[in-house]
């Protein structure tokens, strides 16, 4: 059986870093060079990163990238190096949009030239994807490639992923294999849906797959590789470890040569090189649920620190459980001689919470600093009481301490974060920030929220998992009320019955009606749905923060601040019923509803 000696460059990269990008690419092409490689593929946007956003919009941003590609091409040698970019194409008028007339791009580079260019077809526009916005989409699906005996087909990312795309044109066309750069962000069981989804597009095919993905942060976003390689079958022939930076090699077996219908562009004429044995280097381990989740938390924080040019991190210490995980993946990403936790107790904070803030400190290793409020406080007073009395019918009187308290320690870590260039890390979880329970004023201060997107019920599964904790959180931390539960608990529901109901109206759109049907009280519901809408415009103006769940605040979920509807108050009250068949009490477990 013919063989095709197939690399994957699992690649970590920066958005905008186009000569460090370039400098790891021109690595990696010697690599496969010196490992006989018939073809190298490359995640989407390797050279540029990903997303690109309206840095297409500056002409200057895609001539440097143009300019690296034409440089990496003369570099080229026998290996075949598939090098996603982007191009300028001819310019797309629309009635409604300025002319779009870069692409995504894969160059097909060898011998010191590049040889052709697939432009990216399906162009997505939904959750945090928006390349229809200034992308111009190719036209040309169905083009084939012709490396030396073999009919390869290229595409992009999201060419993969219509039921009648791309690659069923280039299979169809006579493609032998499926070369597909991508850049597909991760969340929370995302690695079996792409496995699931190359199986079936290989086995319908019945043409190998080669599926390339990036890895690192970029702001929001996590890419967590596990790159893939699959047989004519739909068979896993190779998957890259996730998290990590990898490079690796598959002799892929081919189907036997189709009959050509489709235009073909010749890369080369040589014929594939003979080899006595096939290499296939053993697949990586899938990883468990909570490790997977911690390392993608880790890989988002550490790769936003260090590519905004920081190396050390400060955050307020309350003995909470959000601070003590925030302190945890900190700690574990920069280091914990890296991380200050700073304790700001107020007047009426208690002994007990103080003691727990060095407690974690202790138990982490990392710095620890009191900052009392009391004089702060004091000074403050006296200043915001005068500014307010100033106004017209206030009452200088209503000034609460909570707020002042908050403002105060928001000031605190940013002086500190001025004066030292640490990194100000929000506290802030997915639960009290769609309430509005977490706030600019207090933990949701800082540049970046590493737990943004997780909810309550998800931070206590991962503070008691011993491969992510350590133990680490003492036990104290751990069983104690939250603050928000001691601010609103006379108000709220449990945290798992919040959860679950964060969760279907955020991610699933599920309203009043659909959420009684799971045994919930209409009341409650209702509430609860009010306080996420109205949190809206604070969610807006908070810190971006890692994204683990099918649908997280910010650019998957774009929802206007003044907003006059509210979801369906039609439903009739009713009791919780935790043994309704329909009811998922565990919120981290719920599956979608049938659509």
């Amino acid at each position: 059986m013919t063989h095709l000696r197939v690399a994957i460059g699992q690649l970590p990269v920066a958005v905008g870093d186009v000569a460090g990008n370039a400098e790891r690419i021109a690595e990696t092409m010697d690599w496969a060079e010196a490992h006989d490689v018939d073809v190298l593929v490359l995640p989407e946007l390797v050279l540029t990163g990903y997303p690109v956003a309206d840095l297409v919009l500056h002409r200057e941003f895609v001539a440097e990238a143009e300019e690296a590609t034409a440089r990496l091409a003369t570099r080229a040698g026998t290996t075949t190096t598939v090098l996603s970019t982007i191009s300028r194409v001819a310019p797309r008028r629309s009635w409604d949009t300025v002319d779009r007339d870069v692409s995504i791009s894969a160059v097909l580079l060898n011998r010191g030239e590049a040889r052709g260019t697939y432009h990216k077809v399906l162009l997505p526009t939904y959750g945090l994807f928006d390349e229809g916005r200034n992308i111009a989409p190719g036209g040309e699906p169905g083009a084939l490639w012709r490396l030396g005996d073999v009919v390869a087909g290229v595409s992009i990312c999201e060419d993969l992923w219509s039921g009648d795309g791309p690659p069923e044109a280039q299979a169809a066309g006579g493609a032998q294999v499926l070369l597909v750069p991508n850049a597909s962000p991760y969340h929370r069981s995302k690695r079996e849906g792409r496995e699931h989804l190359g199986s079936r597009v290989a086995w319908r095919n019945g043409v190998p797959l080669v599926y390339a993905n990036l890895v690192g942060g970029q702001d929001d976003i996590v890419f967590d590789g596990s790159s893939m390689v699959l047989d004519g079958d739909g068979r896993l022939l190779y998957r890259a470890p996730a998290f990590v930076e990898d490079r690796a090699y598959v002799d892929v077996p081919l189907p036997a040569a189709r009959a050509v219908t489709a235009p073909v562009r010749t890369v080369h004429t040589v014929p594939l090189r003979e080899r006595p044995r096939a290499h296939t280097p053993a697949c990586a381990e899938p990883l468990d649920e909570l490790v997977e989740i911690w390392r993608a938390l880790s890989l988002g924080t550490r790769d936003f620190a260090r590519r905004n040019g920081h190396e050390q991190a400060v955050l307020g210490l309350s003995g909470g459980i959000d601070a003590a995980l925030t302190a945890m993946l900190a700690a574990d990403v920069l280091g914990p001689e890296h991380v200050l936790g700073v304790a700001m107790p107020g007047p009426e904070t208690p002994e007990e919470e103080l003691q727990d803030a060095h407690d974690v400190a202790v138990s982490l290793g990392i710095g620890f600093a009191v900052v009392p409020l009391d004089a702060l406080m004091a000074g403050s007073d006296e200043a915001l009481t005068t500014a307010v009395g100033q106004v017209e019918r206030t009452d200088p009187e209503a000034l609460e301490a909570g707020p002042r308290a908050a403002r105060l320690r928001a000031a605190v870590l940013n002086a500190i974060g001025d004066a030292h260039g640490h990194l100000v890390l929000a506290t802030a979880n997915k639960t009290e920030l769609s309430i509005g329970a977490a706030t600019l004023r207090s933990d949701a201060v800082g540049g970046f929220a590493p737990l943004r997107d997780c909810s309550k019920t998800l931070l206590y599964r991962l503070a008691e998992h011993e491969e992510v904790a350590h133990g680490r959180i003492p036990d104290r931390v751990l069983h104690k009320r939250t603050s928000a539960q001691e601010r609103l608990g006379a108000t709220l529901p449990s945290y798992e019955v919040l959860d679950t109901i964060v969760q279907r109206y955020v991610q699933y759109g599920e309203g009043v009606e659909d959420l009684v049907a799971h045994g919930l009280d209409a009341e409650v519901v209702v509430d609860v749905l009010g306080r996420i809408d109205r949190a809206e415009s604070a969610r807006r103006t908070s810190p971006p923060g890692v994204t683990v769940s099918p649908r997280a605040f910010g650019t998957d979920r774009r929802m206007p601040i003044t907003n006059g509807w509210r979801p369906s108050r039609r439903a009739d009250s009713g009791a919780v019923d935790p043994d309704h068949p329909r009811f998922a009490l565990d919120p981290e477990t719920a599956e979608a509803p049938d659509r």
